[in-house]
Formats: structure tokens, sequence, C-alpha cells
């Protein structure tokens, strides 16, 4: 007997948006299947968009399992997706992506021929240049135990291009604006074997609004903050398990709080970038490429005399 599919979809004020992404879940060529869609305290007509496509859901051999809670962001929301499914395969897809139809019938295929605990594919996420595959090269997605490699990057997947074992499913943690889902996943890996699909089988929608995609200096400083507590998380987690790599912990640590440094001296901000400049030296032990903005610090403490700042270098 087939097993069943909870796909988890949280939504927040995207109620012109979310049919299409809830009928591309209908549209999917696996069943069993359910979807949990958790409105998180929206505060346009979601609730009535829910209510309209529920009888929907039904006809389409689908069991939903729609709710409204308070909002409390992605990560709570999908905490209560997480309670709602009954599911033995979690899923997850965001209000304003949508799915191939085949995605998950693909997947679980893998998942069936590998006896894997974990599938993926690759994303296509739109862009000011067309767009892009995420990763760009499908031998680069999740394969094998491969937890270390997620943390150096030689290796990617996005939450909804995952299908995963409701079991092995950890829950997500709240409080990050940003990194939640990165940290969901490193949680993951460090238990999951891993298959993959080798498509883009997601069409990201690219609105306007989710913070991954807000650009600004002073953003991406306030966005820092977040990440480098994903990696000190990331370490918390990881460092009494068989697949810990401190080698590979500390390169991350040197090539992100490289770029944490040149955001700050971009904004003006001298002293926090030394301060994080010296707490990532700390953490890495002095590895390339935080070293080498060393000589930023210096280049922006001079201009500073002269009242100037460091320019971005694609700043006009």
């Amino acid at each position: 007997m087939a097993q069943t599919v909870s796909v988890i979809m949280p939504t927040f004020n995207r109620a012109e948006l979310l049919p299409a992404a809830v009928r591309s879940v209908l549209a999917q060529t696996w069943r069993p299947l359910e979807l949990c869609v958790v409105n998180d305290g929206s505060r346009d007509n979601t609730a009535g968009v829910l209510a309209g496509l529920e009888s929907e859901t039904r006809a389409a051999g689908v069991t939903p399992r729609f709710v409204t809670r308070e909002n409390g962001g992605v990560a709570a929301a999908r905490n209560t997706g997480l309670e709602l499914a009954t599911g033995q395969w979690l899923a997850f897809l965001d209000d304003d992506d949508m799915w191939d139809p085949r995605k998950l019938e693909l997947q679980m295929a893998a998942l069936t021929g590998s006896g894997a605990d974990l599938c993926c594919c690759q994303v296509f996420q739109p862009d000011s240049r067309g767009g892009r595959h995420v990763p760009a090269d499908p031998a680069h997605l999740l394969e094998g135990h491969c937890a270390a490699d997620f943390l150096d990057r030689r290796r990617d997947a996005h939450i909804c291009g995952i299908v995963a074992r409701r079991e092995l499913a950890p829950r997500f943690e709240t409080g990050f604006r940003v990194a939640e889902d990165l940290l969901w996943i490193y949680t993951l890996l460090l238990r999951a074997h891993c298959c993959n699909v080798p498509q883009s089988l997601v069409n990201m929608g690219g609105q306007p609004g989710s913070l991954m995609r807000t650009p600004g200096l002073q953003r991406l400083v306030e966005l820092d903050a977040h990440v480098e507590r994903w990696l000190a998380r990331a370490r918390e987690i990881g460092i009494s398990t068989s697949q810990w790599d401190e080698t590979v912990w500390r390169r991350r640590v040197a090539h992100d709080f490289a770029q944490f440094v040149k955001h700050r001296l971009y904004v003006g901000d001298r002293k926090g970038a030394r301060e994080v400049f010296d707490r990532g030296m700390a953490l890495c032990g002095g590895l390339e490429p935080l070293v080498r903005v060393r000589g930023k610090l210096r280049k922006a403490a001079w201009l500073g005399l002269f009242g100037l700042r460091l320019k971005h270098p694609k700043s006009s």
C-alpha cells in the first residue's frame, strides 16, 4: 500500500497567491496525500480563501487539514503543520511557490528504490536575469550522508524541494527571522540518508516581502545576526554526532564572517565590523577568507579620517 505524504504549507497575507500553490498540490499525481495549511494570523482574506478551497481539496482526493493560529512566524507555523501531519512522509511548500505535477511521484519512486530517508530536487528561483536553478548543478544535490557537505556548501537543497520521513523530522526552532529552514535541514541530515531527483520540480514565486529576497545593506546586517546564531546552533546540535566535522564548520565560519564584516563596513559601522572580525577569528582560528578582510578594516579606518566610508563594489 502506498504511504501518505503530508504537505505542510504555512501562509501569511497571501490570499491572492494561495490558491495557485494549493492547486499545485492538488494536481500531484501521488496519492494518498494530505494538505496541512497553517494560516499564521493573516489579516487579509486568507481564512475565506481556505474555506472555499476545502471542498475543492476533498474533491481532488486530498485530505484537507486547514487551521488558523495567532501569528508566530514561519517556524512556529511549520511546527503547527508538523503536529497536524499524519502521513509517513513530509513535504513543504511555501504559499507563493508551485510544484511540478509529478514532483511527489518522482521523489517517492526514488525513495522507494533507494531506501533513503530524504529525497530532494532542484528548485527554480526567478531573478532579474531570468532565473536560476538551485543548486545550479544537480550533481550538488543532497546524496548519502552529507551533513558536512551541506554545511560546507558542497551540497544543497531548498526545503520546498524535500520529502522526508516524518519520524526523523525535528521541530523548527523559533526566534530566527532567517535560516530556520537551514538549521532544520542540517539537523535532519545528521540522521538521514539522502537521495535526489536531478530535476527542477519547484518554481519559486519570488514575491516581495520575503526576508531573503529583500535587498538593502542594512537589512543584510540585520540578517547576518540570525545567520551567526544558526552557525552557533548548528555546532551545538552537531558536535556530539558522528557526522560532525570541526574543520568544515570553522571554514564556513571564516567565509560567512568575512561577509558579515564587509556588510558592517559598507553601512559605516567600523566598530561593529571590528567586533565581528575579532569574534569570527576566535571561532575559526584565523582562516581565510576572514583573515583577508583585515585589509578592508584598515582601509575603512583610513577613509574614516576623511569622513568617508568603504563603498560596496557594486555601488555607483
